[in-house]
């Protein structure tokens, strides 16, 4: 197996043994073997198309996605060169690059605000639909091992981006070199997803890998804890590959909840005494911990950033197994890691099979097949790359014990080298620092104020309230004195820059602290800005921190939706959009991100009575209750049945709404086969909130608990955010139950229709389903709103062809939907 092409050509053979799932948020969707290898064949005749040929350079900046998946394979099966832009880059950076390879085409996201143009382009979202009319194309590219296969850009600490040229031996000799290192994968494992797939560690690790032995990835759209959780608890994972930060925060996620259980002392406690224990007796003593990582969970590998050993010593203790390796892009990446029989604190690791590993003035080098063969465009930069006997040169420090360990002890460009002489490791005061109570995060740099460099520590406080130089204080006092922290400056924004691993970007917060920046203002404030206005349409200029979100910005439903989802990719957040009300001012917003609140939602759903014995229930109802009772008022006619009858997959039913008899009058329209895997939204106001007195308020929750029962009724509210239903929704949609809602939200006095709630889009958009509209008629005689008591009389409903999107706005779908009730 020598190149991608390979790797690729072994996928059809797996027929419908599962490839990849994606996590929405509402939906989890999931693509075999097969259908990736049919998927990315017609993307190959789709690029054929565009012109697109073996060589050329494509630009592929989007989100980790399936579709990301099947653009990179198809790709590869055209010959073409993938250029991976980092998504959480922004527009000027992946215009660089674009440029800079001459890029054929660019494949970018409608996740993503700021667009590329100039180039020939088609947006991710986009495939899905434009394959589906594509056929496959069978013949694909037969590149040499030494042809170029990837451009990565390295995001950096340092500012300088370089394109690496990866080849398909450097990609293919890597993933030899892991998996003989590590022979843990089999085609059982499932990896969940969290780096981008832009990175050279996640492609290897956690996409060629898998891959390569048959096994399933994971991916989630948005990277906060409780979806990483979530994926954790239900997808049964078995590995994940991560970077430090990450792992860091996931720890936060443990500690914080078991604080909330006045349970972090005693567990803190055990994890002190766990160390001497076998792994097996601490994943039963950690088991209610374990559990939440699933019962196949197997291991967590690191890299991309020196893993804390305090951070390390936390997951360990927990008995999981936290394998640490080392690499950079340049070398496909991996060049060391520790094994599964041991994982040695504070190293690296050994050189994996068929690298060698050699110190040169305490620099390491490298060599191997999977080392790159220079930079693209960059003869200088190569030659600088690499000592006259062809070691590539990595940049980082590091020493070797006597066993051959490596352990890395930080960037040669980041030592600071302080005015007595003394080399100071970043990383080592970094780990001191993060442990002391007070710090969100916090990054230590040397600055030169004239007599040499001094160990600076710039803070992110976690809103505790400590004071800064006690925090200062408590660090120094873990430390040696000729390592000490002498000064400190505190970060205004909610993170540091990063990198793609996050990694700080250490030299963008020393050029902000030299420039006297470091204290006022920051990126964070502008983004906060630049988000709130992206979601109402207001100019920036005009955004100001007692503006109120709703009246004063025109904050609608769906850009309350929109302005959440943004919050919680670029901040990391847990949040639901019931947290922005009418009185939500900018400030308060701003208070949430800083202070990283999380909002939970306080909607209960009932998902058992769409279990078989759920229905059978509501099935007894229908023949007792709900049948002989409607008979009595309701004479139905049916139209439209037959459009019915071909439906494949769930769908959602959208009908005007004009009488409390509507949801069984059209359930006993549909047919039994749909009657039963259909629930319906109904008012959350009308159930919680609108009551006059104690009386009213135990009827009309009397009358919900009997409705989510006996006819599969869920909460969607109007004058709040309404995202914990739509997450019920996407549940209900992934177990094949159809959805029927009532997008006028109120029922009409005489039958004509109501403006529709612009909600319909994004429910449309987020579930992917294709819409049934249903027009209903002469229910507003029989038992028209404000009448006490039903009358007999003749109903008519009216089933009209399915609607199906291909990624239309929120605006166009509610529009299209309203009018096709209208034409029945």
């Amino acid at each position: 197996m020598q190149t991608l092409l390979d790797l690729f050509h072994t996928f059809p053979p797996r027929g419908d043994r599962c490839a990849l799932v994606f996590r929405t948020g509402v939906r989890r969707l999931s693509l075999s073997y097969r259908e990736l290898a049919d998927l990315s064949l017609r993307m190959n005749r789709w690029l054929a198309a565009q012109g697109v040929g073996a060589g050329d350079r494509v630009v592929l900046w989007g989100p980790n996605s399936p579709w990301w998946v099947v653009a990179f394979w198809g790709l590869a099966a055209r010959g073409a060169v993938v250029v991976p832009v980092d998504f959480m880059s922004g527009r000027e950076r992946a215009e660089t690059i674009a440029r800079l390879t001459d890029a054929r085409l660019v494949i970018q996201s409608r996740f993503k605000g700021e667009r590329l143009t100039g180039w020939s382009t088609v947006m991710l979202e986009e495939l899905p639909y434009l394959l589906a009319e594509t056929p496959p194309l069978a013949d694909t590219a037969t590149p040499n091992p030494d042809d170029t296969a990837q451009l990565i850009y390295t995001s950096g600490t340092t500012g300088n981006p370089k394109g690496v040229i990866l080849t398909h031996r450097n990609l293919m000799a890597n993933l030899l070199q892991v998996n003989r290192h590590i022979p843990v994968v089999t085609e059982r494992f499932r990896f969940l997803s969290l780096l981008p797939l832009s990175h050279m560690f996640e492609q290897m690790g956690g996409f060629f890998t898998p891959l390569f032995r048959g096994s399933a990835i994971v991916y989630l759209r948005t990277l906060k804890p409780s979806a990483i959780m979530e994926a954790l608890g239900e997808e049964d994972v078995y590995a994940v590959i991560a970077v430090p930060r990450l792992l860091q925060l996931l720890q936060n996620s443990i500690v914080r909840e078991l604080a909330a259980r006045h349970l972090e002392k005693p567990v803190g406690w055990l994890l002190e005494r766990s160390a001497r224990l076998s792994p097996g007796t601490r994943k039963r003593l950690f088991f209610p911990i374990q559990r939440k990582f699933g019962s196949h969970f197997t291991l967590f590998v690191s890299g991309g950033a020196p893993l804390d050993p305090a951070v390390f010593r936390f997951w360990s203790g927990l008995g999981f197994t936290v394998v640490e390796g080392y690499g950079l892009t340049e070398c496909a990446p991996v060049l060391t890691a520790n094994t599964m029989e041991r994982q040695l604190v504070g190293s690296v690791g050994v050189p994996l099979p068929g690298v060698e590993i050699r110190l040169e003035d305490r620099q390491v080098l490298a060599r191997g097949e999977n080392v790159f063969p220079g930079y693209y465009g960059n003869d200088d930069a190569t030659r600088a790359a690499f000592t006259q006997d062809g070691w590539f040169r990595t940049g980082d420090l590091g020493e070797l014990d006597g066993e051959g360990w490596l352990h890395i002890r930080g960037r040669e460009k980041e030592l600071i080298v302080t005015g007595a002489g003394i080399n100071v490791y970043p990383d080592e005061v970094e780990g001191v620092l993060g442990r002391v109570k007070g710090v969100g995060e916090g990054c230590v740099i040397g600055l030169d104020r004239g007599g040499g460099e001094e160990v600076h520590a710039v803070l992110i406080l976690d809103g505790s309230g400590r004071p800064a130089d006690e925090i200062v204080r408590e660090a120094n006092a873990g430390l040696d004195t000729l390592h000490q922290i002498t000064g400190f400056s505190l970060w205004p924004e909610a993170e540091f820059p990063k990198t793609t691993t996050l990694k700080v970007r250490k030299f963008l917060v020393k050029e902000k602290l030299q420039q006297g920046r470091g204290v006022t203002g920051g990126v964070a404030a502008d983004l906060l800005v630049a988000l709130i206005a992206r979601a109402t349409g207001a100019p920036p200029a005009e955004i100001r921190e007692e503006s109120l979100l709703v009246t004063d910005l025109g904050l609608t439903s769906i850009g309350r939706l929109e302005l959440v989802n943004s919050l919680e990719q670029e901040f990391r957040l847990d949040l639901e959009d019931s947290l922005i009300g009418p009185q939500t001012r900018v400030s308060d917003l701003r208070t949430i991100v800083a202070r990283r609140e999380k909002v939970e939602s306080r909607d209960r759903f009932r998902f058992w009575p769409n279990r078989p014995w759920g229905r059978l229930i509501r099935m007894a109802c229908d023949f007792l209750i709900h049948r002989p009772l409607l008979a009595c008022f309701v004479r139905l006619r049916v139209e439209g049945g037959e459009r019915l009858a071909g439906l494949d997959g769930p769908v959602l039913f959208a009908a005007n709404h004009l009488s409390y008899f509507d949801q069984p009058t059209i359930m006993s329209a549909l047919p039994g086969s749909l009657r039963y895997r259909t629930a319906t939204a109904v008012w959350a106001e009308f159930f919680f909130q609108n009551f006059r007195n104690i009386f009213q308020q135990l009827w009309k929750r009397s009358t919900y608990e009997y409705g989510t029962i006996a006819l599969n009724l869920f909460p969607l509210p109007q004058t709040r955010g309404f995202r914990s239903s739509l997450r019920f929704m996407g549940r209900l949609a992934d177990h094949g139950v159809n959805l029927l809602v009532f997008p006028e939200g109120e029922r009409s006095k005489d039958g004509s229709l109501l403006p529709f709630k612009q909600g319909l889009g994004i429910m449309v958009q987020e579930l992917e389903m294709p819409v049934v509209p249903v027009r209903i008629r002469g229910l507003e005689y029989v038992y028209p709103r404000g009448a006490l008591w039903p009358k007999r009389g003749d109903v008519m409903v009216t089933f009209g062809e399915p609607l199906r999107f291909r990624g239309e706005g929120a605006e166009e779908i509610v529009a299209a939907t309203r009018r096709a009730i209208e034409e029945l």
